[in-house]
């Protein structure tokens, strides 16, 4: 009898990420209409840089155009098909908070708090819909209003994750889907942000990516407006690949400086890279996050945010004329200025200031890096929820196309966590920055 073999083709990353994008990119009906290299300046890190617009969403939310680059979706790495994919899975998961809006998932029940409480409905206290000051709801353009219970909402039913298996609360639309529009006798209490969205090939890895996200900007939005410290990281054996990658990357530059940003109570690394440019060269600095089990990957993830971040820092400075980076005093209710604040030296005196408080330890002394399965991983950032006392509450947000390309996209929100919010409006009466030592208001965080 003839022996049978088996014959396993292996494709080259650039072949798949092609192919990749092949079935997202049409300049007319593609879920990307437009994607490519950018243009690095001279005195930048020799990483590759790739941008996207997203398809027209604002169709279905009935709104104007918005303008170049109103996603954020970038890509970065030092090897093409790594930009590229980056660009491709952002620009997947930017696509699933707006869609998911529209494609029949969810269903949006238009009432106020007052009518859900008196029908027995589950429902949050009205303390987790309130988290700015009275103070800052009567600065001139403060863009949200107060929560009143007698004000209609619309409001989602969602299951929790940290709850029993049956437990589900209603959430404002507004706090978990980036695609709902408010009616307009609708308060807007606060901004959907992508904070705790996460695509992938796998769904249990797209989950466990918006949770690591989700800890992620809590630990940094702890650290910028709380009263802790971060950990400077000093490179030793531990760091010794990433080393070699800034000295090939980023030669003859300001090298690249790593802070630990440690998170109250929640599993994982959370790490921050300060990406500054030659003297006298704008962007002037730029910060980048990063977040996972393992310290020198976690890293490399911030080192690459932070030199999206400078190019795009540089792109809103000079295209746009933008005068955030020179007035230090202008409140930012957008995540751009805050970057062109920061881009100009004096606005970067302020980040440079924040981060100098950190202590200094060698990578090698920190917590180890967790080597388990993403499952394991998945489970130990849940459990830390429930034993925390944290509410988390969590939607599939696949829709349709998004699962014909092989992907998955989750979706995760607790009101107990800080989410990223407009620079220029803190939250500042969250009861999580007491975990973090209290509020301290030290003008806009630097993170778009």
């Amino acid at each position: 009898m003839t022996p049978t073999t088996e014959t396993v083709v292996h494709r080259h990353p650039d072949e798949r990420t092609a192919a990749l994008q092949r079935r997202m990119y049409s300049p007319l009906c593609g879920l990307l209409t437009s994607v490519g290299g950018l243009l690095r300046t001279r005195r930048a890190p020799g990483f590759f840089l790739e941008g996207a617009e997203l398809t027209g969403v604002h169709v279905l939310e009935g709104l104007p155009a918005p303008k170049p680059n109103a996603y954020h979706i970038g890509g970065f790495g030092i090897q093409p098909f790594e930009s590229r994919i980056r660009v491709l899975g952002e620009a997947i998961e930017r696509y699933a908070g707006h869609a998911a809006a529209f494609g029949g998932t969810f269903t949006v029940r238009h009432a106020s708090y007052t009518e859900l409480a008196a029908a027995g409905e589950p429902v949050l206290p009205p303390e987790a819909f309130g988290v700015f000051l009275p103070g800052q709801y009567e600065r001139p353009g403060f863009p949200f209003e107060p929560f009143d219970p007698d004000r209609p909402l619309g409001w989602l039913l969602l299951p929790s994750l940290s709850g029993g298996d049956d437990e589900r609360a209603w959430i404002p639309a507004q706090f978990f889907l980036l695609g709902y529009v408010p009616r307009q006798d609708e308060p807007w209490l606060q901004s959907a942000v992508t904070t705790g969205t996460g695509a992938h090939t796998s769904g249990p890895n797209a989950l466990r990516s918006a949770l690591e996200e989700l800890v992620q900007v809590d630990a940094a939005l702890g650290h910028w407006y709380g009263t802790g410290t971060g950990v400077r990281i000093l490179p030793d054996a531990r760091t010794r690949q990433l080393d070699a990658i800034i000295a090939r990357r980023c030669a003859g530059r300001p090298r690249p400086e790593f802070h630990l940003l440690p998170s109250a109570d929640l599993p994982g690394l959370c790490v921050a890279c300060i990406l500054r440019a030659t003297p006298g060269a704008v962007p002037a600095v730029a910060v980048g996050l990063g977040s996972g089990g393992r310290l020198q990957r976690v890293m490399y993830q911030a080192l690459l945010e932070a030199v999206g971040v400078q190019s795009f820092a540089a792109w809103t400075y000079v295209s746009e004329g933008r005068e955030e980076g020179r007035d230090g005093d202008k409140d930012i209710y957008d995540l751009e200025g805050n970057v062109a604040r920061y881009a100009a030296p004096q606005g970067a005196d302020t980040v440079e200031k924040r981060f100098a408080q950190s202590t200094a330890a060698p990578a090698g002394s920190l917590p180890p890096d967790d080597e388990r399965p993403d499952r394991e991983r998945l489970k130990d950032i849940v459990t830390a929820f429930r034993n925390t006392g944290k509410r988390l509450y969590h939607a599939d947000l696949t829709t349709v196309d998004i699962r014909q390309l092989g992907f998955a996209a989750h979706r995760v929100w607790s009101p107990d966590t800080l989410s990223l919010c407009f620079p220029g409006a803190p939250p500042a009466a969250h009861r999580r920055f007491a975990d973090y030592g209290g509020f301290a208001d030290r003008g806009p965080h630097p993170y778009p």
